[in-house]
Formats: structure tokens, C-alpha cells, sequence
């Protein structure tokens, strides 16, 4: 009877930036502290656009959208890296790397989506009915 390797680890290991060093805890910190400065500061201007009716306009509208997008982005990956750093966890497992990989591109895919109609200074309801009204016209004819 051959003897074989019956572990079978599911998991991917972190093998990184963040170990027991002196200097890791300096990154750590700076990373959280980044993280707290963009949480507050999105949050703000989510709050600051729903509270204020004078920014009740669709390029406002768009802004805390975008902000909104930005702050789901950075909740995909920075407080699973936190957590995994300071319970001494150095893996993730298949699906939970997936999941945040999945997020992560969704997330800025949409994110693309919203900058278009603040580049061109144009609503996205706009947009929408000028190709509507193009569309029936090309139907029509």
C-alpha cells in the first residue's frame, strides 16, 4: 500500500506584507488609517447630499452614488485584511476570495459606469431618453 498526501487545504495563504515586524505594525496602522479617513469623508458627503435640498440635482445625485460605490469598495477588502491581521489568521479561504474578487470588480465596473455621465456633464436620465428617442425614430422609419 503507497502511502499519499491526504491534506487537502482549500484555503489561500497570505504570505505578504503584513508579518510580526515592527515595521508591519507601522503599515498596518497607516493602511486603517487611510481606511478611516475615506470612510468618514465618503459617509460625509453621502450625509451632506441627502440632508441639503439646494444638492438635490442629478450631478449631486451621481456624487453620492459614486461616493456610495467607494465606500461599499473599500468595505470589500480592508476590514477582512484587518481582521485577518489582528487575529493572527494568514488565509482566506476559496470562496471568500471570490466573493471579494466578484465585489471588487463589480464595484468598479459601476463605479465606470457612473464616472461617463460626470465627465460629459450629463444626466444619466437624459442619456436615457435621448437614446430612447432616437431608437423609436429609427424604429419609425
Amino acid at each position: 500500500m503507497a502511502w499519499e498526501n491526504q491534506n487537502f487545504n482549500s484555503d489561500f495563504i497570505h504570505v505578504g506584507i503584513f508579518n510580526d515586524s515592527p515595521t508591519c505594525i507601522f503599515l498596518f496602522l497607516l493602511v486603517f488609517g487611510i481606511f478611516t479617513v475615506a470612510f468618514m469623508g465618503n459617509t460625509a458627503m453621502v450625509l451632506l447630499i441627502c440632508l441639503d435640498n439646494q444638492l438635490h440635482t442629478n450631478m449631486y445625485f451621481l456624487l453620492s452614488q459614486l461616493s456610495l460605490i467607494d465606500l461599499m469598495l473599500i468595505c470589500t477588502t480592508v476590514p477582512k485584511m484587518a481582521f485577518n491581521y489582528l487575529s493572527g489568521r494568514k488565509s482566506i479561504s476559496l470562496a471568500g476570495c471570490g466573493a471579494q474578487i466578484f465585489l471588487y470588480v463589480s464595484l468598479l465596473g459601476a463605479e465606470c459606469f457612473l464616472l461617463r455621465p460626470l465627465c460629459c456633464h450629463l444626466p444619466p436620465i437624459k442619456i436615457s431618453w435621448q437614446l430612447l428617442h432616437t431608437f423609436l425614430a429609427r424604429l419609425m422609419v
